[in-house]
């Protein structure tokens, strides 16, 4: 018995020291000294996707030291406040413990972390963005007093040329970090509220990469899942956009060819002369299927008058979707894709959520519309068919 106690003893002291090991490991010690900050309130505040909320706060000593513990399972996005607008950003990781050095009067140039790399790399790119900004207020002052055009234009050519190299020094940046959270700052910058470091279609690439390497890394972080959402929204609406552009500019849409019920091939291109609604759907979809049934009152009253709806159907199996076309007795063209959502004419398409649509024009080229409700396409069609 004596033995058993003994063992007893062993495994609770055994479990307190695994206990202790694991809280030690989410815990976040923040520690410092901000100089000419005496008796002044710093606030720790958790940085949100859309708010920040405060977490902690303490009084600065006569010393200007300060201490927070934080306890925390994944890495996070945090600020210091000094005040209303001295803030010193940390993108912490479990287990970190952050010394900070700073001057309460100068505090980003004096600003010094230690003891965590993200929250370093990040203060050097805040650094950079504020000696741009500096730059660009200057060649500013310069171009509001200058009178000769001459000088003008060379203060022009140095402000594109200083927003450039910021770009691609953020650029350096972003491929040398994708696989922390302080890209998510990098991809965010603005020179000033609206203006943006990163705004050109072709920086959806870095979107794409960041957002692709944090979901691996943090894939519970809600910074993370913003930002691919944010991202998959943009690149949508991009490709939907260079879809409309190219059918305005009177090229070919996408051709389509789809087996129908009967297994005929059914080519989009031989509706030309009609109106065409592209409808893309799946019976496992209850959106669609709700949609459909509006659908088939407008198609009622308009199918002979120059209109015709072909409908995708992106359904796994061709049993459920002809189960489905019968069940709901669509009357309309009914063509399956069923490699959705590795399709080609997704893709072609930008179909990336169901239902979706377009309507095409009787040149079987223009897109006259996107996305539309069935009581929007019937209002449409009064417009288009007298």
């Amino acid at each position: 018995m004596a033995r058993d106690n003994g063992i007893m003893r062993k495994t609770i002291i055994l479990i307190c020291i695994i206990g202790l090991s694991a809280c030690s490991k989410e815990q976040v010690r923040i520690s410092g000294r901000i100089e000419n900050g005496q008796k002044m309130m710093l606030h720790l505040d958790e940085v949100d996707v859309y708010e920040s909320r405060s977490v902690d706060s303490v009084m600065l000593t006569p010393a200007g030291k300060f201490t927070f513990a934080l306890k925390m399972k994944e890495a996070g996005f945090y600020q210091l406040r000094l005040g209303a607008d001295k803030l010193i950003i940390l993108f912490p990781l479990p287990g970190e413990k952050i010394k900070i050095r700073a001057d309460a009067g100068n505090l980003l140039p004096s600003l010094n972390i230690e003891g965590s790399n993200g929250s370093e790399q990040i203060t050097k790119l805040i650094r950079m963005l504020e000696d741009t900004r500096k730059e660009l207020d200057s060649l500013n002052t310069e171009y509001d007093h200058a009178r000769d055009d001459s000088v003008k234009t060379r203060l022009n050519r140095e402000y594109a040329g200083t927003l450039e190299r910021h770009r691609k020094n953020s650029i350096a940046y972003i491929l040398t970090h994708y696989n922390s959270l302080s890209s998510l700052y990098a991809l965010y910058q603005q020179y000033k509220p609206g203006y943006y470091v990163f705004y050109k279609a072709t920086d959806m690439q870095f979107f794409r990469i960041v957002s692709d390497s944090l979901e691996k890394y943090y894939p519970g972080s809600r910074h993370v899942k913003a930002l691919k959402a944010y991202t998959d929204n943009m690149i949508s609406k991009y490709k939907s956009q260079v879809l409309i552009q190219s059918a305005q500019a009177g090229n070919s849409l996408p051709e389509l060819a789809l087996p129908d019920m009967a297994g005929d091939t059914i080519y989009l291109s031989s509706f030309k002369g009609k109106y065409v609604f592209l409808s893309f759907w799946a019976s496992y979809n209850a959106a669609s299927v709700s949609q459909n049934l509006e659908l088939k009152k407008v198609y009622s009253q308009y199918r002979n008058r120059g209109f015709e709806i072909v409908q995708v159907s992106f359904d796994g199996s061709v049993d459920d979707w002809r189960k489905a076309v019968r069940f709901d007795e669509l009357p309309w063209v009914s063509v399956i894709d069923s490699k959705y959502p590795n399709s080609i004419v997704a893709g072609n398409y930008n179909i990336t959520a169901l239902p979706a649509n377009y309507l095409i024009g009787k040149d079987n080229t223009s897109i006259l519309s996107k996305d539309l409700t069935p009581a929007e396409l019937r209002a449409k069609l009064q417009e288009l068919i007298p």
